[in-house]
Protein backbone atom coordinates (compact mmCIF):
# COMPACT_ATOMS: atom_id res chain seq x y z
CA UNK A 1 0.00 0.00 0.00
CA UNK A 2 2.82 2.42 0.77
CA UNK A 3 3.77 2.50 -2.92
CA UNK A 4 0.33 3.77 -3.94
CA UNK A 5 -0.09 7.42 -4.95
CA UNK A 6 -2.91 7.80 -2.39
CA UNK A 7 -2.55 4.91 0.05
CA UNK A 8 -5.55 4.11 2.29
CA UNK A 9 -5.51 5.47 5.83
CA UNK A 10 -7.08 4.31 9.07
CA UNK A 11 -8.94 7.61 9.49
CA UNK A 12 -11.37 9.00 6.93
CA UNK A 13 -9.86 11.58 4.61
CA UNK A 14 -11.91 14.68 3.88
CA UNK A 15 -11.42 15.92 0.34
CA UNK A 16 -14.70 17.73 -0.38
CA UNK A 17 -14.21 21.15 -1.92
CA UNK A 18 -17.78 22.43 -2.39
CA UNK A 19 -20.02 23.93 0.29
CA UNK A 20 -22.27 21.40 1.98
CA UNK A 21 -20.47 18.35 0.56
CA UNK A 22 -18.85 16.85 3.66
CA UNK A 23 -20.48 13.80 5.22
CA UNK A 24 -19.90 15.14 8.75
CA UNK A 25 -20.78 18.36 10.59
CA UNK A 26 -18.31 20.26 12.75
CA UNK A 27 -18.58 23.29 15.04
CA UNK A 28 -17.53 26.70 13.78
CA UNK A 29 -16.69 29.03 16.67
CA UNK A 30 -15.67 32.64 16.17
CA UNK A 31 -18.19 33.48 13.43
CA UNK A 32 -21.06 35.16 15.29
CA UNK A 33 -22.58 32.95 17.97
CA UNK A 34 -21.24 29.74 16.44
CA UNK A 35 -22.89 27.16 14.22
CA UNK A 36 -22.25 23.80 12.59
CA UNK A 37 -21.11 23.32 9.02
CA UNK A 38 -20.43 20.60 6.50
CA UNK A 39 -18.47 22.88 4.21
CA UNK A 40 -14.79 22.31 3.53
CA UNK A 41 -12.84 23.38 6.65
CA UNK A 42 -10.89 25.95 4.65
CA UNK A 43 -14.15 27.91 4.19
CA UNK A 44 -13.94 28.71 7.90
CA UNK A 45 -10.19 29.22 8.28
CA UNK A 46 -9.32 25.64 9.25
CA UNK A 47 -6.65 23.62 7.50
CA UNK A 48 -8.28 20.27 8.43
CA UNK A 49 -10.72 18.60 10.80
CA UNK A 50 -7.95 16.79 12.68
CA UNK A 51 -8.73 16.86 16.39
CA UNK A 52 -12.20 18.37 15.92
CA UNK A 53 -15.17 16.40 17.21
CA UNK A 54 -17.57 15.88 14.31
CA UNK A 55 -21.19 14.74 14.20
CA UNK A 56 -23.28 12.75 11.74
CA UNK A 57 -26.07 15.38 11.61
CA UNK A 58 -26.36 19.13 11.91
CA UNK A 59 -28.82 18.81 14.82
CA UNK A 60 -26.47 16.48 16.70
CA UNK A 61 -23.61 18.94 16.20
CA UNK A 62 -25.68 21.92 17.43
CA UNK A 63 -26.80 19.97 20.50
CA UNK A 64 -23.30 18.74 21.27
CA UNK A 65 -21.42 22.02 20.80
CA UNK A 66 -23.94 24.86 21.18
CA UNK A 67 -26.59 23.69 23.65
CA UNK A 68 -25.76 26.76 25.75
CA UNK A 69 -27.18 29.13 23.11
CA UNK A 70 -30.41 30.67 24.36
CA UNK A 71 -31.07 32.22 20.95
CA UNK A 72 -31.00 28.90 19.09
CA UNK A 73 -28.69 30.50 16.52
CA UNK A 74 -26.98 27.24 15.57
CA UNK A 75 -30.30 25.55 14.80
CA UNK A 76 -31.53 28.63 12.91
CA UNK A 77 -28.64 28.27 10.45
CA UNK A 78 -29.87 24.87 9.26
CA UNK A 79 -31.42 24.54 5.80
CA UNK A 80 -34.58 23.16 7.46
CA UNK A 81 -34.42 24.16 11.13
CA UNK A 82 -36.59 22.30 13.62
CA UNK A 83 -39.70 24.06 14.90
CA UNK A 84 -41.31 24.09 18.32
CA UNK A 85 -44.71 23.21 16.87
CA UNK A 86 -45.45 20.05 14.89
CA UNK A 87 -45.21 20.45 11.14
CA UNK A 88 -48.51 19.65 9.52
CA UNK A 89 -48.56 18.41 5.94
CA UNK A 90 -51.72 16.28 5.96
CA UNK A 91 -54.45 17.42 3.60
CA UNK A 92 -57.18 14.79 4.10
CA UNK A 93 -59.57 14.65 7.06
CA UNK A 94 -58.36 12.41 9.87
CA UNK A 95 -54.84 11.96 8.50
CA UNK A 96 -52.78 14.08 10.91
CA UNK A 97 -50.66 12.42 13.60
CA UNK A 98 -51.77 14.88 16.31
CA UNK A 99 -55.12 16.07 17.67
CA UNK A 100 -55.96 19.68 18.51
CA UNK A 101 -58.98 21.47 19.97
CA UNK A 102 -61.52 23.20 17.76
CA UNK A 103 -63.60 25.94 19.42
CA UNK A 104 -66.58 27.96 18.18
CA UNK A 105 -68.24 25.00 16.46
CA UNK A 106 -70.97 23.98 18.88
CA UNK A 107 -69.36 23.03 22.19
CA UNK A 108 -65.90 22.27 20.78
CA UNK A 109 -64.12 19.01 20.06
CA UNK A 110 -60.70 17.58 19.22
CA UNK A 111 -59.77 16.58 15.69
CA UNK A 112 -56.90 15.36 13.57
CA UNK A 113 -58.22 17.00 10.41
CA UNK A 114 -55.98 19.48 8.58
CA UNK A 115 -56.16 22.93 10.27
CA UNK A 116 -57.50 24.57 7.10
CA UNK A 117 -60.65 22.44 7.44
CA UNK A 118 -61.48 24.49 10.55
CA UNK A 119 -60.32 27.94 9.42
CA UNK A 120 -56.78 27.73 10.84
CA UNK A 121 -53.65 28.48 8.83
CA UNK A 122 -51.37 26.43 11.13
CA UNK A 123 -51.13 24.80 14.55
CA UNK A 124 -48.47 27.25 15.79
CA UNK A 125 -49.24 28.15 19.39
CA UNK A 126 -51.95 25.48 19.76
CA UNK A 127 -51.42 22.68 22.26
CA UNK A 128 -51.67 19.33 20.49
CA UNK A 129 -52.05 15.78 21.75
CA UNK A 130 -51.05 12.35 20.49
CA UNK A 131 -54.55 10.96 21.12
CA UNK A 132 -58.12 12.23 20.99
CA UNK A 133 -58.59 11.28 24.66
CA UNK A 134 -56.00 13.73 26.03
Amino acid sequence: FSQMANPPTQAPTVTATEAGTLTVFYPVYGEGEGFCANDPPTDHGLSSLDGIVTSATNAECCTKHFSWQKSGFCFSQMANPPTQAPTVTATEAGTMTVFYPVYNEGEGFCTNDPPADHGLSSLNGIVTSATNAE
